[in-house]
């Protein structure tokens, strides 16, 4: 059995939880023997890269690294003493080019994730009129949040001026977006908001749900991930879309990749996405 460390992002995000699971039911098949690890906080994004760091001095064949953002883990990557595979990727690719045993895979087209989700927002907004747009990014820096911002920026600016798009960070955590989404919508007309993952979607509805009137058309919302409480708030109305990446079909092809990499053939995947997002809205 090969030896795999996993560095984890947010294990208490049901996204994490989700694609731990499935990597633990995948890994036998592959010959592989898993070992997570995790920052003590999971926003801190030192504290990550330390938790790489120690990980070098360690007996594994490779590495899975979930980066917490674009450079965070830039640091520890120079020592590594063994293959390590960047899913997303979440690293800098400009930075991290000619890395000694850094191999990144492509797990989606985050951009196009953000787009799905803008088009899907933008779809249900008849008139902007006055009406504003909102941009709920993660941490910065962090590579995904980025991307998806991107892909929803282009798509509000078909409909929205450029001056009423309002971007904001809210580290992917549900607390903060809730808070943050409730001051701008005391000050601000929104008619649309979407969010770089569903915690923080989950955590707009909920703002928004305490700031408008009961006669108020609702703020279509759309967020990242297709967790189970997204998922549930899509079919009751709360939560206007999400986008789903199949945590089966991602994990068998990162852990595909490893397996042909250790067999001598591995080839890059910088130009093929290992899942398909597909876009879940409100019937």
């Amino acid at each position: 059995m090969k030896r795999i460390g996993v560095l984890l992002a947010d294990v208490k995000n049901p996204f994490w939880q989700a694609k731990k699971e499935q990597y633990l039911k995948a890994a036998p098949s592959f010959g592989f023997e898993l070992f997570f690890r995790e920052a003590a906080d999971s926003g801190d994004a030192a504290a990550q890269s330390h938790e790489l760091m120690r990980m070098t001095e360690e007996d594994y064949d490779a590495v899975i690294l979930n980066p917490l953002t674009d450079d965070n883990l830039l640091p520890a990557l120079g020592a590594l003493p063994f293959p390590a595979f960047d899913v997303g990727p979440k690293c800098d690719p400009e930075r991290t080019r000619g890395l000694k045993n850094y191999f990144p895979l492509v797990a989606a087209d985050f951009e196009g994730q953000g787009a799905l989700v803008g088009d899907a927002l933008v779809s249900e907004v008849k008139d902007a009129g006055e009406g504003w747009a909102l941009i709920v990014g993660g941490f910065c820096g962090a590579r995904q949040s980025i991307l998806r911002c991107r892909g929803a920026f282009k798509a509000f600016q078909r409909v929205f001026p450029l001056e009423r798009i309002v971007t904001l960070h809210a580290d992917f955590d549900r607390k903060k977006a809730f808070r943050a989404v409730r001051e701008l919508s005391s000050r601000l007309t929104l008619r649309a908001v979407f969010c770089a993952n569903d915690l923080m979607a989950l955590g707009a509805v909920e703002a928004l749900k305490e700031c408008e009137s009961p006669l108020a058309t609702p703020v279509p919302v759309g967020g990242v991930d297709a967790i189970p409480e997204a998922l549930e708030a899509l079919q009751d109305g709360r939560l206007f879309c999400t986008v789903h990446l199949p945590h089966e079909e991602l994990v068998n092809g990162v852990l595909r990749s490893i397996s042909s990499w250790f067999q001598g053939d591995f080839f890059s995947t910088s130009r093929m996405p290992l899942a398909r997002s597909v876009l879940m809205r409100r019937s």
